[in-house]
């Protein structure tokens, strides 16, 4: 569950003005995994991805006293960070195994492409942190909130999925059909505190 009520850009000024750390924790709780997913997305191992997160978030720390919401989204803001990260982490990789060529580097400059992936991602993760707060807070049956996670998240078949799971197929559309309208009002919760509309 996001822990808050508080949008991210409210806890980012917070953390300026009031240092406190509970703040930057709930950031690093809801962007960390976004920015992974972004990295491994753009070719990293699981290892490269966690350390771009981590200088992600460092830099962020760092320049966050920087930040103007009359001048850019924090997202905007967040993810020029990352995409520089990014490309850093890259031009690194090259250096260490000896890449010859730009062609990767290159494409990460390329920033239609890495923000659709940047998307795809604060989508993904807003979903995922949406079942899990419906599997915790309703009384809806796990094994639909589990058929729902493994079908949207997992890109399960529904036929596999019944068959773990011991459902019909129909069940299966049914748990994801009454999965959805519960977790309507959970998402656009989340996606307004992660200010992406």
């Amino acid at each position: 569950m996001v822990s808050g009520t508080h949008t991210t850009s409210f806890l980012l000024l917070e953390f300026v003005e009031s240092g406190r750390p509970e703040s930057f924790q709930q950031i690093d709780q809801r962007y960390r995994p976004i920015i992974q997913g972004l990295a491994r997305r753009a070719g990293l191992r699981s290892d490269e991805a966690e350390d771009v997160a981590q200088e992600t978030l460092m830099r962020l720390a760092q320049n966050a006293a920087r930040f103007d919401p009359a001048r850019a989204k924090l997202k905007t803001w967040m993810f020029a960070i990352a995409r520089r990260c990014l490309v850093d982490a890259h031009r690194k990789r090259q250096r260490v195994e000896g890449w010859r060529g730009d062609s990767v580097v290159q494409e990460l400059a390329h920033e239609p492409i890495v923000s659709t992936w940047w998307d795809r991602e604060c989508e993904t993760e807003i979903l995922r942190r949406a079942v899990d707060e419906l599997s915790a807070t309703t009384r809806m049956e796990k094994r639909t909130v589990e058929a729902f996670r493994r079908f949207a998240l997992r890109d399960q078949p529904a036929e596999e999925i019944s068959r773990d799971l011991e459902m019909t197929i129909d069940q299966v559309y049914v748990a994801k059909s009454r999965c959805l309208m519960k977790l309507r009002p959970i998402v656009e919760r989340l996606r307004s505190l992660y200010e992406l509309d």
